[in-house]
């Protein structure tokens, strides 16, 4: 629901899509982290109401603009099985088994802009050693138009996050911190967080680096732009 108004939103391949992380064994490791099993091309937002469409977004290059940037949109299609797929996917018939699954509910609309209206949704950008970020967009009172949210101080480039700090950010009254990157994962020497706060003109925060526990420090902190 848009202003009062019932409204369906469409994802839309462009081109035909190949298989991205498709089904096999390669696809359980960090490089696929949220893409398996999944399909990549050009990629449309589209708004439809009774049927016409009233706007359109080109999503692909968002994904090519990421932290972890990629030639084209890459969007989940089914369902890991964490369960039975590390030995399933060693089957010669095991694309077909997972072609049989649900069809992965990739829009879930919330409240990202804390405007009341649950008109945004998530969606993955990248992933590295099992780190994924992505972005959100949708639309707003302050923005009708079909966009990508930023910070305060660059609106129109869109904010990088993981799920989970866009989650934190999306249920937060007022300032929160979420690590990023913890110490010792894969190798790292420093631990990275983000802060991050909702004003009145948009987006705040700070990605802050730390020394490791236990004598755990502040070493820098740069602002989000």
């Amino acid at each position: 629901m848009v202003d009062g108004v019932s409204e369906t939103w469409r994802l839309q391949w462009m081109t035909n899509p190949k298989p991205e992380c498709e089904p096999n064994q390669d696809s359980l490791y960090c490089q696929c982290t949220g893409f398996a099993y999944g399909e990549a091309g050009e990629l449309d937002l589209v708004r439809l109401r009774n049927g016409v469409e009233i706007d359109r977004l080109h999503l692909t290059p968002l994904f090519a603009g990421g932290p972890f940037p990629s030639e084209s949109a890459v969007i989940r299609r089914w369902e890991i099985d964490y369960d039975k797929d590390p030995k399933d996917s060693q089957r010669q018939d095991f694309p077909l088994l997972v072609g049989k699954r649900p069809t992965v509910q990739v829009m879930e609309f919330c409240d990202y802009d804390h405007t009341g209206s649950k008109n945004e949704f998530y969606l993955q950008s990248g992933a590295v050693a099992c780190h994924t970020e992505g972005f959100v967009v949708g639309v707003s009172k302050r923005n009708p138009r079909l966009h990508v949210l930023g910070t305060a101080s660059s609106p129109g480039k869109p904010l990088y996050l993981s799920y989970g700090e866009w989650e934190a950010l999306r249920g937060a009254s007022g300032p929160v911190e979420v690590v990023d990157w913890m110490c010792g994962s894969h190798g790292a020497e420093t631990e990275t967080t983000v802060r991050l706060r909702w004003t009145a003109d948009g987006i705040t925060g700070s990605w802050c680096h730390y020394t490791c526990p236990p004598d755990r420090k502040l070493i820098d902190e740069e602002p989000i732009k």
